[in-house]
C-alpha cells in the first residue's frame, strides 16, 4: 500500500509541475506578444502586467510545492551527508517538519489574504484580486501533504533498513 500512495503523490507532483510548466509557457508567449506589441505595433496591451504578476505567483508557488516532494527545495544536503546516517535522517525529518509548519502558516494566512481580497477587482482584468492569492493556500496544502508523506517515508525506510519493520506493504 505504501508504494500505491507514493505513486499517487508522484502523480500529484507531476500534475503540479505540468500546470506550472503550462503557465510558464503561456506567460512566455504573452510577455513576448506584449514586447512585440509595444515596440513594433506601438500599442501595448494593458492587461499583461496584472496577468504576469498573477501567473508568476502561481508558477513559483506551485513549483515550490512540487519541490517539497522531490526534495529539490533549498537545503544543505551536504550537512546531512556528513552526519552519521541516523542523525542525517533525523535532520531530514526535522527539515520536512519545518517545511510543513511553514506551509501551515502559509495556508492559514493565505486563506485570510484570499478572503480579504476576493471582493476587490483587478484594474485591467475583470477578475478578483483574490485569484492572485488563491495559490497561497493551494500550494501550502500540497506542501503540507508532501512534507507529511516525506516524513512518513523517511521513518518507514529508516525502520525497515534497521530491521524494525518487516512488512512495509501495509505501512500507510
Amino acid at each position: 500500500m505504501r508504494h500505491g500512495i507514493t505513486k499517487i503523490v508522484d502523480r500529484m507532483e507531476r500534475a503540479l509541475t505540468a500546470v506550472s510548466a503550462a503557465l510558464m509557457a503561456i506567460l512566455s508567449i504573452i510577455v513576448c506578444w506584449q514586447v512585440f506589441a509595444r515596440y513594433v505595433l506601438q500599442k501595448s496591451p494593458i492587461w499583461v502586467e496584472e496577468f504576469s504578476v498573477t501567473a508568476i505567483m502561481w508558477v513559483g508557488l506551485l513549483g515550490a510545492a512540487s519541490a517539497v516532494w522531490t526534495g529539490d527545495h533549498m537545503r544543505l544536503k551536504f550537512v546531512t551527508n556528513l552526519l552519521p546516517r541516523k542523525f542525517g535522517i533525523v535532520l531530514e525529518i526535522f527539515i520536512d517538519a519545518a517545511i510543513g509548519c511553514f506551509a501551515a502558516f502559509l495556508f492559514k494566512q493565505g486563506l485570510v489574504l484570499t478572503e480579504a481580497m476576493w471582493t476587490s477587482q483587478m484594474s485591467t482584468i475583470p477578475l478578483p484580486i483574490g485569484l492572485t492569492y488563491l495559490v497561497l493556500p493551494i500550494s501550502a496544502g500540497f506542501m503540507i501533504l508532501f512534507a507529511f508523506f516525506r516524513i512518513i517515508d523517511k521513518i518507514l525506510s529508516s525502520a525497515k533498513s534497521s530491521g524494525e519493520v518487516q512488512g512495509d506493504d501495509h505501512a500507510y
